[in-house]
């Protein structure tokens, strides 16, 4: 069983404008309402090509009913902790024509210790039947910025491998626990490392201090159309082609999402890079997120060009 935790999930609202501008008022062209929060959108694409997961976290309010029940109907299980207020909305801004995306994301609702101390007691059920754990996205009020270690050192205590995306503190805690995969997050790893991530020199710099914390896979992001893998045999530029890119939004997870899958069918590593990567790339093609299916995924994995750089 696959375990996808969410602590902050959203509900994303996706506005396609053509030529954004701040400070005008701006019909959208398309709106497209989705359940979101990083771990969430990994459930949500594994389902697209017949992948079962169990997300868990936590939800509040209409958003949150909304969240669950959305999730039901694509018949995923969910396993979340209720609590007062309201499950955050973000907002993402999509220009056709000048190809630029703006983000505002919402805080969440606070987390008692109360429905923190149930969430642990379900994700400690949850790790009994388990085969991988995904842990991403930001954390919401009241929850302790070390929740990502702990969250990777009870997997990692039972066997259990672990994906993390994430930023900044929790990012930085989690990754000392050593999880199996984490995505690096470029603008605090730049801010951490004293480096900018604007090279690939750097960025192999930054993914080899994240395998040395025991990271079985780190990745970064390359530009808008590939990453930086370093994998069990060695350091791999995956790359694929710019023309015809919709949209950037959520092909973080859409890679994550893939990784799963090739790690569930046991791929070669430099077939899950192609395979992770070609996740991403097809994600990107459409203003929604996700895949069009499995078939698509295969021909676009042929396509995504690899080069070992060690």
């Amino acid at each position: 069983m696959i375990v996808t935790v969410t602590l902050n999930p959203a509900v994303d609202e996706e506005c396609l404008v053509p030529e954004f501008r701040p400070g005008k008022w701006f019909r959208a062209g398309q709106v497209n309402r989705s359940p979101g929060g990083k771990g969430i959108n990994v459930s949500y694409m594994l389902s697209q090509v017949d992948y079962p997961s169990v997300a868990m976290g936590f939800l509040a309010g209409f958003n949150g009913e909304y969240i669950r029940d959305a999730l039901r109907r694509l018949h995923i299980t969910t396993n979340f902790i209720h609590v007062p207020g309201e499950t955050r909305s973000n907002v993402y801004i999509v220009d056709e024509v000048g190809h630029i995306e703006t983000g505002v994301a919402e805080s969440g609702p606070y987390i008692p210790e109360e429905a923190l101390g149930r969430f642990l007691s379900n994700y400690e059920r949850m790790l009994v039947r388990a085969r991988f754990v995904m842990i991403g996205g930001s954390l919401p009020p009241g929850v302790p910025q070390d929740i990502y270690r702990d969250l990777v050192e009870r997997a990692k205590s039972k066997g259990i491998p672990t994906l993390l995306d994430a930023a900044g503190p929790p990012l930085l805690a989690a990754i000392e626990a050593g999880p199996t995969f984490a995505r690096v997050d470029h603008r605090f790893m730049a801010w951490v490392a004293g480096i900018s991530l604007t090279t690939l020199d750097n960025l192999i710099e930054v993914v080899s201090r994240v395998h040395d914390y025991g990271v079985e896979w780190a990745v970064a992001s390359y530009r808008n159309y590939g990453a930086v893998f370093f994998s069990p045999e060695g350091i791999f530029l995956a790359e694929y082609e710019r023309k015809g890119l919709a949209s950037l939004f959520a092909s973080d997870d859409a890679l994550v999402a893939g990784f799963m899958i090739a790690r569930e069918e046991k791929m070669s590593a430099e077939d899950t890079i192609r395979f992770s990567t070609a996740c991403a790339w097809e994600n990107s093609l459409r203003v929604e997120k996700g895949f069009r299916g499995r078939s698509e995924l295969d021909q676009l994995a042929t396509q995504v060009q690899v080069e070992k750089l060690d």
